[in-house]
């Protein structure tokens, strides 16, 4: 059994702020909840920076505002006494960005992932452009310039050139699926893993009374599909998390949650059941069929 796994996620995707609630969840001992932190040993500045930042109600710094930063976690579960490490390989989600787009990789991150067969993967919900037409797509992408036609003066008009199509353009659900997709193939060993999706930003899709995997399939069903597609390479499970709680620019909702413990700002929907203990999909990932 490994019981070891990686969390990945394209920039914006709600990694961070997982990490900031989940130290304080398991450091603060605040709240009951499955896992509990497996020893003290190595330097937590940098978690306790951004937990002190959750906590009150701040943005939490991304790391590629503070440079590079490789996280290990050490946990135990308290039911079944099984450890494991949760490595969190340079938060910053450029890293993931780059694989795709350049088509560049860590050998770091590819030796890590071959070593953890459990995958914490992140989504925004706030996936709006997503759902943009060929058509509403083009007339926002900005043009390179902009000429004028030989017509006189009265009857000029004007002609855009548009702008060249580059990677940067994908939508998310194509970066993730080829995020995916790489795992299956050279330089990455091919395994069966275990894969937690986590739709973070909850809060702001669950007034539409979907579960987190109808939620995948209607609005990202390119890796709703891939999934399917794949169960001899990734076993999956859907989440939906809410690690902050409220949107920060809601300051009555922020308000009302302060009246609360920090942990019961925490949300998070499984496939069977709902609450605050944002360890569930890390006890899974390291359950004994993983």
């Amino acid at each position: 059994m490994n019981t070891n796994f990686i969390i990945m996620g394209l920039p914006a995707s709600g990694k961070t702020t997982f990490l900031a609630a989940l130290w304080h969840l398991v450091e603060a001992d605040e709240k009951e909840c499955r896992l509990k932190l497996d020893g003290c040993d190595g330097d937590y500045t940098y978690l306790n920076l951004i937990a002190e930042a959750w906590l009150t109600f701040k943005p939490v710094p991304r790391t590629s505002q503070i440079g590079d930063e490789d996280v290990i976690i050490p946990l135990k579960d308290n039911v079944t006494g099984v450890s494991g490490q949760a490595f969190f390989p340079d938060l910053a989600g450029e890293t993931f960005d780059r694989q795709v787009e350049d088509r560049v990789c860590k050998p770091e991150f590819i030796e890590a992932l071959t070593n953890k067969r459990g995958i914490l993967f992140f989504i925004n919900a706030d996936v709006k452009e997503d759902a943009l037409t060929i058509t509403e797509l083009n007339a926002r992408i900005p043009p390179e310039k902009t000429q004028t036609s030989e017509a006189s003066a009265e009857e000029a008009e004007l002609v855009v050139s548009p702008r060249e199509w580059a990677p940067q353009d994908l939508p998310a659900q194509v970066k993730i699926v080829q995020l995916l997709s790489d795992m299956i193939r050279p330089p990455f060993v091919p395994l069966k893993r275990r894969i937690a999706i986590m739709i973070s930003a909850w809060d702001l899709v669950r007034d539409m009374q979907m579960a987190p995997a109808d939620w995948l399939a209607k609005h990202m069903p390119l890796v709703a599909q891939f999934l399917r597609a794949n169960k001899s390479f990734f076993e999956s499970q859907i989440y939906g998390v809410s690690a902050q709680g409220v949107s920060l620019k809601d300051h009555t909702a922020v308000n009302d949650v302060a009246q609360r413990s920090p942990s019961q700002r925490i949300q998070i929907v499984g496939p069977l059941s709902e609450g605050h203990d944002l360890t569930e999909p890390l006890v899974w990932l390291m359950s004994e069929n993983a």
